[in-house]
C-alpha cells in the first residue's frame, strides 16, 4: 500500500520550483516531505526483516526522491533550515503533508 502511495506522489511531483535564494517552494517542499514520510514508513516495515537491506533501500529511495524532484541533498537541507526558521511554516508544511497522505490512504481503503 505504501509503495502505491509513493508512486502516486512521485508521479505527480516532477516539477522544479525554487525561488531566487535556492529555497524550494512551499508546495514542492510539501510534496517532498510526503514522499519522505512514505519511504520512511516503508523502511520501518522492512527493517523488521532485514535492517541492513532496509537501510540500503532507504538511502536509494532518498536519492530517487531528490533526483525526481531535481534537487540535491543540500537544496533539501537549505530549504528545511529556511522553513524551520520561519514562524510556523514547517509545522504547516508537515500538517499539509499529513493531510494529503490521509486523503490518499482513504482513496485506497
Amino acid at each position: 500500500m505504501f509503495r502505491t502511495l509513493l508512486f502516486v506522489f512521485l508521479f505527480f511531483s516532477c516539477n522544479t520550483t525554487t525561488n531566487n535564494n535556492g529555497i524550494i517552494s512551499n508546495d514542492k517542499f510539501t510534496r517532498i516531505i510526503i514522499d519522505i514520510h512514505l519511504i520512511e514508513a516503508e523502511f520501518e516495515n522492512q527493517k523488521l526483516n532485514d535492517e541492513f537491506k532496509a537501510n540500503a533501500i532507504l538511502q536509494n529511495d532518498y536519492d530517487s526522491i531528490f533526483d525526481l524532484h531535481n534537487i540535491t541533498y543540500e537544496d533539501f537541507q537549505k530549504s528545511l533550515k529556511h522553513y524551520s526558521l520561519e514562524n510556523n511554516e514547517l509545522e504547516l508544511i508537515y500538517s499539509k503533508a499529513l493531510e494529503e497522505i490521509k486523503k490518499e490512504k482513504s482513496k485506497l481503503d
